[in-house]
């Protein structure tokens, strides 16, 4: 009942949005940080700057706006790059949109390039106010093509989680705008003939930044509906989510991984003499979330999955693998005798270090292994890693928005491995 009341919320809200209010509103929960790459060079001239700033006042201001809340930092670039404020410099609304107002005109060449560069460094930094656990935002405005490469600087930010938008004006290049932009272009490239245009298509922007960030475990509970083992009351397993947090997930991404957890760790009768989950987080080295007896019921696993940070990093699935056999299933940790255990593999990457030897301790200390590979994972590695047979075991989709083709058969698979082990074990 939940999801429906919360899809038919969403859909009120949406057709709010596009229909009714002149000036759309993000709804509560989605918090971010944002940040305006505002091309200042001589092409814009200082007439056209005003609608610039109140392109920006109008989108920042869709936004609740507070230290815990969304921040907004302002970066203006021309031959080189200049911070007007920072994220943590102006966290209440009637201060921000003061200091959004008073933008100056910089006036210059065009070098997105190294204004670009300038962001990873000084920008999306613990310094500047980014923090490591909710979205990253960048809204990119531009008027011509840049004078230097941009590429590769905006790829640097999109594998750190940032999701770019580029606003293009007059001669910007359709090309180069795509060469920055988060996919699908459709939703994070726009393009106006002039500067007097950039208001007929803010509401659609603000839309697409809000629909990013929005509450994304209700429409995924939508499209996937609750999964459930029909496996007697009796049943005990342990269960462990082991998932890459690496920095080629990137921040979007992670999101949809929290929520097929969640569609996970709903399938199962949770509690200390039943099914048991812990969640390990991995990048270069692992990070135990919580353990198998943190947390005793489905609602209090599900807020735990609802909010671990994603940490970046490297790829190391081997150590990940070694780590679980050495410091989750353990009696302290809430591992009990002659229960069935299982582990959940989650990546979509090749691992940066040996994996097949970790993968063979961890299956022959009992541990039933079920590999999950997305995008550039590698079926062989994943093969190599689960148990037997790899019908049931390994499992591979093509991006993050694909998780529901294999979700009811993932979970099928376990339940049925843990029924069958369950039998055996009673005999």
């Amino acid at each position: 009942g939940n999801h429906y009341i919360c899809w038919f919320t969403r859909v009120l809200l949406l057709l709010l949005l596009l229909l009714v209010l002149p000036w759309p509103k993000c709804s509560f929960s989605a918090i971010a940080d944002v940040v305006f790459l505002v091309d200042g060079s001589w092409s814009v001239g200082r007439p056209n700057f005003k609608y610039i700033r109140n392109f920006i006042s109008a989108t920042a201001g869709a936004f609740q706006i507070g230290e815990d809340k969304t921040r907004v930092g302002v970066v203006q670039y021309s031959s080189d790059a200049r911070t007007e404020f920072n994220l943590n410099r102006h966290l209440t609304r009637p201060a921000l949109l003061r200091a959004i107002g008073s933008l100056p005109f910089k006036g210059g060449e065009t070098k997105t390039g190294d204004a670009l560069n300038y962001l990873l460094t000084n920008t999306f930094t613990e310094e500047a106010g980014s923090r490591s656990a909710f979205p990253k935002v960048l809204v990119i405005i531009t008027d011509g093509k840049s004078e230097d490469p941009v590429e590769s600087y905006a790829k640097q930010l999109r594998s750190r989680g940032v999701e770019i938008f580029v606003l293009g004006i007059q001669q910007a290049d359709p090309e180069e705008m795509k060469l920055m932009a988060s996919t699908p272009y459709r939703r994070h490239v726009f393009n106006v003939a002039n500067f007097d245009m950039m208001k007929n298509v803010q509401k659609d922007i603000i839309v697409q930044v809000c629909a990013g960030l929005d509450n994304f475990n209700c429409l995924y509970l939508l499209v996937f509906p609750k999964l459930e083992c029909s496996l007697g009351v009796d049943v005990q397993a342990e269960v462990v989510l082991l998932v890459d947090g690496s920095y080629s997930i990137g921040l979007a991404n992670f999101a949809k991984v929290r929520a097929f957890l969640e569609v996970l760790v709903n399938s199962f009768d949770i509690g200390p003499n039943k099914v048991q989950i812990s969640l390990v987080q991995y990048s270069r080295d692992p990070h135990t979330e919580f353990y198998l007896n943190t947390h005793h019921d489905l609602p209090a696993v599900v807020k735990a999955v609802r909010t671990f940070p994603y940490r970046g990093g490297s790829t190391n699935t081997g150590r990940a693998m070694t780590y679980v056999r050495d410091k989750i299933f353990l009696d302290v940790r809430g591992a009990r005798p002659n229960v069935p255990r299982v582990t959940i593999l989650i990546t979509d990457g090749k691992s940066s270090d040996a994996f097949q030897d970790p993968a063979t301790k961890l299956r022959n200390s009992d541990v039933e292994i079920f590999a999950v590979g997305v995008k550039d994972a590698v079926r062989s590695e994943l093969e190599a890693i689960a148990n037997t047979p790899v019908e049931t075991h390994v499992y591979t989709v093509e991006d993050f928005d694909a998780f529901e083709k294999i979700s009811k058969e993932l979970t099928q698979s376990i339940c049925l491995r843990i029924e069958q082990e369950l039998r055996k074990r009673s005999k």
